[in-house]
C-alpha cells in the first residue's frame, strides 16, 4: 500500500493509498493542507479530527481516528501475529492494523485494550469469544478459519500431482490468483479441498468449476471457466 505522511508543496494531497497524519500534534500542524482527494485511508489522531473536518476532503475511502499517546501500535500491510503475541500485548494499549491481519493461533486472552482493523482479519475458529469483545473497529471483512488454512496471496497454479501430495480436507484462502490446470479432476478436489474463501480470482477448467463454486463458502472474488 502506497503511503505518505507529508504534504505536497501546493497543499493538495492526492492519489496515495494511505495518508498518515500522526505527525501532527496540534491543529496548526494541519493548516498548510488545503485538500485531500483520492486517498484510500487517512490516519488522524482523535484530538485533530475536528481540524481534519475543516479540510476539503473528497474520494477518501476511510478515515481512521487513533487515540493520542504512545500506547498505540499501528501496523500496515500484511501482518501475522500468534495468539501468544496478542495475549502479551500491553494493557491499555491499542492495536491498529491497516491491511491484512492474520492471527495464527487461538489466543488465551487479548492483552491490548482494543483492536482496530481496516482491511481483512483472519483468525482461527474457536477464537471468536476472545477476539470479539476487543475488536472495537472492524472496517472490512473478518474470517474465522481452520488453523491450518493455506493462504494464497500471489499467483499459483495447482496440478493433480500437487493435490496428491496435499493433506485431505485443506482450506484455501485465495487473495491472489489461483489457477487449476487441466490435469485436475473433480474427485481429487472433493478429497483434498474442504473449503475455499475467495477474495481474489480462480481460473479452472470448465468441468471442475461447479465443484469449486460449491466449496467456495465465502466469495468476494470471481471464478472463471477456461477451455
Amino acid at each position: 500500500m502506497d503511503e505518505t505522511s507529508f504534504e505536497h508543496g501546493d497543499g493538495h494531497i492526492s492519489d496515495v493509498g494511505m495518508l498518515d497524519l500522526r505527525f501532527a500534534k496540534t491543529p496548526e500542524d494541519l493548516k498548510h493542507i488545503r485538500s485531500i482527494s483520492d486517498v484510500g485511508v487517512v490516519l488522524v489522531p482523535d484530538n485533530l479530527a475536528a481540524a481534519l473536518s475543516k479540510i476539503k476532503v473528497s474520494d477518501v475511502g476511510t478515515v481512521v481516528r487513533l487515540p493520542s499517546g504512545d500506547n498505540v501500535a499501528c501496523h500496515m500491510g500484511q501482518i501475522r501475529m500468534s495468539g501468544e503475541a496478542l495475549a502479551g500485548g500491553p494493557e491499555g494499549g491499542v492495536l491498529v492494523v491497516v491491511g491484512q491481519f492474520q492471527i495464527t493461533s487461538v489466543p488465551s486472552k487479548i492483552g491490548y485494550r482494543e483492536i482496530r482493523v481496516i482491511g481483512q482479519l483472519f483468525a482461527p475458529r474457536g477464537s471468536e469469544a476472545v477476539i470479539g469483545p476487543k475488536l472495537t473497529e472492524m472496517n472490512g471483512q473478518i474470517f474465522y478459519l481452520p488453523t491450518d488454512a493455506r493462504m494464497i496471496m500471489g499467483e499459483e497454479t495447482i496440478s493433480q500431482e500437487f493435490l496428491e501430495y496435499l493433506e485431505d480436507g485443506t482450506t484455501f484462502v485465495v487473495m491472489g490468483e489461483l489457477r487449476f490446470d487441466d490435469t485436475v479432476d473433480v474427485p481429487m478436489i472433493r478429497q483434498k479441498i474442504a473449503e475455499i474463501v475467495l477474495m481474489g480470482e480462480i481460473r479452472a477448467p470448465r468441468a471442475v468449476v461447479p465443484i469449486l463454486q460449491v466449496i467456495t463458502k465465502e466469495k468476494y472474488g470471481e471464478i472463471h471457466a477456461e477451455g
